[in-house]
């Protein structure tokens, strides 16, 4: 039997409106691609006028929780499926975060993920991102392309790291950073551009094999393309001005 669905107070009804369909989708199990209900079928559920719920759905595609496909109706998006760039748009614009911003948080999760990789690897693991890189060594990815082994890649990394919210929130931000690149917002070079990504993983699987912290850093400035370095963020070594406080000048 279908749980109820909570009718929201008459308060920021757009707000509870939101609350609603996030609960609806969670507790009825629902996954990416699976179909919800009409908004017409939402205003009668939840007592409230269309256009209240109109604005709810645009608050969830915002949020990267929904697709509305028009004609076809609006269906559930999956956390690896998402990136923030709406997200983004509809809290604060993208505009307003400094490009640096955006790479260090990256490149921060980045070191966080592969050094839990590193210290948690399991034989499971290094099976499955071997096969990956198989697959990868068949088929390379471009830099800034958006594959699905690549994908595949960092999201099995991420699951392995142990931590759900981290996994949870890491694919949006990594694929937030596929789609800066796709837009041109980061601009790569044509040495960037002729990088090799299959040689770059090939140096995160021989730190996570050999459960090697030595030099983590250094392998994910190389990873993303040597633009922590450029930029000076976190987490090269002129990340941080000389007392410690925040970022060194961007470029």
């Amino acid at each position: 039997m279908t749980p109820p669905v909570r009718r929201p107070r008459r308060v920021s009804l757009t707000r509870e409106c939101l609350k609603s369909i996030r609960e609806y989708i969670v507790s009825n199990g629902l996954s990416s691609g699976d179909k919800l209900p009409s908004q017409q079928e939402w205003a009668e559920m939840l007592g409230v006028s269309v256009l209240v719920v109109r604005e709810a759905f645009q608050s969830a595609q915002a949020l990267g929780l929904v697709e509305v496909q028009h004609g076809r109706g609006i269906f559930v998006r999956g956390p690896e499926e998402a990136d923030f760039l709406d997200f983004l748009a509809f809290g604060r614009p993208l505009q307003d975060f400094d490009l640096a911003e955006v790479i260090e948080a990256r490149a921060m999760l980045e070191l966080a993920v592969l050094e839990s990789c590193i210290a948690r690897v399991t034989p499971e693991l290094v099976v499955e991102l071997d096969a990956l890189l198989d697959q990868m060594r068949a088929h390379p990815p471009r830099p800034g392309e958006l594959s699905s082994v690549h994908r595949s890649f960092h999201q099995a990394m991420l699951t392995a790291c142990g931590n759900r919210l981290l996994c949870d929130i890491g694919m949006p931000l990594i694929n937030t950073f596929w789609a800066l690149g796709n837009s041109g917002y980061v601009q790569f070079t044509e040495t960037t551009l002729q990088t090799d990504l299959v040689g770059l993983h090939v140096g995160y699987m021989d730190a996570i094999k050999n459960r090697d912290l030595s030099h983590t850093r250094e392998l994910v400035d190389e990873h993303l393309y040597g633009l922590c370095s450029q930029y000076g963020v976190f987490p090269c070594a002129n990340g941080f001005a000389e007392d410690g406080s925040g970022l060194a000048q961007k470029g």
